[in-house]
Formats: C-alpha cells, sequence, structure tokens
C-alpha cells in the first residue's frame, strides 16, 4: 500500500448503499472504524459485520478514542473495548488515541499488548502463569518477575511459569517452554510437553532455562 493511498473513515450511519458500492471497488486504501456511540463496541461490531456481508475487501483499522492520564486505566478500557472484536475475527489493525497525559511510546506499548494478547501480532516474550495456590512452593510473583526480566528480549516466545507439577504441564500446553514447580525449592524444566530438566535447585533454575532455550536455537541475540 503506498504512502499517498486514501483512508476512508467510516461510523456506522457512513454506510449508505453508495458508500459501499464505492468501497466495493476500490483496490487500495484503508478503511478507519470508528465509533462515538455509548455502546460504541455494539456499533463497531453492526459496522464491521456489515462491511464483511457486503464483501470489502480494504484493509480495516478499529479506532478508539480516549482522554487518560492513567496508563492502566487506559489499558484497561483499550483491552475491553478492542478485545472483544479482535477475538471474534474483525480488524486488520487498531488505532488508540489518547488526549491525555500519556506518552506515545506507552500508548503504542499498550496497542502492541492488545494485539499480542488476541494472538494477531507477537512483539514480544509470552508469558503464561498459574495464579498460584496452596500446592505452589516458591514465590511465584518474584519468580515471574525475575523471568521476565531475564526473557523480556525474545519476541515470540512462548514461557510457561507454573506454581506446581499437577497442573502445571496442563496448563502451559501450548508454551515453547516451561518453568514448573516439582517439590520445595526444586524446578522441573520443560520443551513444548516434554520435561527435559528435573528436579533443579530454585537458585539456578531461571539461569538454566536460559540456556536450555539457547542450546535449542531459540534465543536472539
Amino acid at each position: 500500500m503506498g504512502s499517498n493511498s486514501p483512508i476512508y473513515r467510516l461510523q456506522l450511519s457512513d454506510l449508505t448503499i453508495e458508500t459501499l458500492s464505492q468501497l466495493r471497488k476500490e483496490d487500495e486504501g484503508v478503511i478507519v472504524a470508528f465509533s462515538t456511540h455509548q455502546n460504541g463496541v455494539g456499533e463497531l461490531r453492526a459496522l464491521l459485520h456489515k462491511l464483511r456481508m457486503e464483501e470489502i475487501e480494504l484493509p480495516i483499522v478499529i479506532e478508539w478514542t480516549y482522554d487518560e492520564n492513567d496508563l492502566d486505566m487506559l489499558r484497561v478500557k483499550a483491552a475491553a473495548d478492542f478485545g472483544p472484536l479482535l477475538l471474534d475475527g474483525f480488524g486488520d489493525g487498531i488505532n488508540i488515541i489518547n488526549h491525555g497525559s500519556i506518552s506515545d511510546t506507552e500508548i503504542q506499548s499498550c496497542a502492541l499488548s492488545i494485539l499480542q494478547a488476541a494472538r494477531l501480532r507477537f512483539s514480544k516474550t509470552d508469558y503464561i502463569s498459574c495464579p498460584g495456590c496452596g500446592r505452589t512452593l516458591f514465590d511465584l510473583q518474584s519468580t515471574i518477575a525475575q523471568i521476565k526480566q531475564a526473557t523480556i528480549g525474545q519476541p515470540g516466545l512462548k514461557i510457561g511459569i507454573m506454581g506446581c507439577i499437577v497442573n502445571g504441564p496442563g496448563e502451559m500446553a501450548d508454551a515453547d517452554y516451561g518453568y514448573v514447580g516439582s517439590g520445595r525449592g526444586r524446578i522441573d524444566l520443560y520443551k513444548k510437553n516434554s520435561c527435559i530438566e528435573k528436579n533443579i535447585p530454585q537458585e539456578e533454575a531461571v539461569e538454566r532455562l536460559i540456556k536450555l532455550i539457547k542450546e535449542n536455537g531459540d534465543w536472539q541475540e
């Protein structure tokens, strides 16, 4: 798509017979779908469904506008707005506009996180973790933080971090690598569904996990 490709900004009320007829003829450009309705998700769903039924083939970017100064609040609202549509297969991209004091870098990171959560674009390491329970024999939160710090620069890699051997392997079934508590202060390391190393002392486990990833050629320098 060229830099001068047309952009069609549309809300549901714009989808007249004439507009749809014109869009069907276009083979270049992008549609930006937005809503100012109180039920924005519902209106956007109707708009996107209509475009799909009319066999409009132009790429579609879903856009939401916010006025937030708190990054966590923006994350919650944006995830709730974009998530239902993306998970139902609507849209080829997203655009977050915010009139508050949040930086462009943080907004971009928020957008990439939403796309990754919807399994549309993997731009960072993906972590799968259990919530922890009485069977968890190590500090799950601090371990997750330690593993994230050590592996955060590995886009597209899925790492499962599970508190115990009872449900851990099943809950992280689609992870590339797994870190699973096997006993007090002991860790098992997995590659996919296969246990590669057993009963590793916890203080060595993160380093051994990184070594395992590197030995299998999945580490990006």
